[in-house]
């Protein structure tokens, strides 16, 4: 794999691990977006590279309702926050699954504003392994 990649096992595809997110994580907010963030183990055979006793890689999902914008903001929006966590990926503890919301401003949204949340949360989500 690149170490820059960002493979399927990164990305949470499924409605059920958006949903247990949402449910379970907590909540951190930045200027644009709203993240949840939740622990998880690998299990065996996950399809990730890990071992059950190994902690999972990290995972992003991202969401953008239509109150934001049309689909040409939306998916740019998308497009961003995958970009930046392709990017900063090795900032981010093991075994957490992340689903960022876009809140409504979030169509000014730019690249160095993407960035400068991920390292919120990647800052975050690192006192809370602690």
């Amino acid at each position: 794999m690149k170490p820059e990649g960002f493979p399927r096992y990164c990305r949470i595809r499924r409605r059920p691990e958006f949903l247990r997110v949402q449910g379970r994580g907590t909540r951190v907010h930045t200027r644009h977006f709203l993240v949840f963030a939740t622990r998880r183990r690998s299990q065996a055979n996950s399809g990730d590279g890990t071992r059950g006793d190994e902690l999972a890689p990290t995972r992003i999902g991202v969401t953008v309702t239509r109150k934001v914008g049309n689909a040409v903001r939306r998916n740019r929006i998308k497009r961003l926050v995958r970009e930046a966590f392709r990017r900063r990926r090795s900032d981010f503890p093991p075994g957490w699954d992340m689903v960022w919301i876009a809140k409504r401003g979030a169509t000014e949204v730019v690249f160095s504003d993407v960035l400068s949340g991920m390292h919120v949360v990647s800052r975050k989500l690192g006192d809370r392994r602690r």
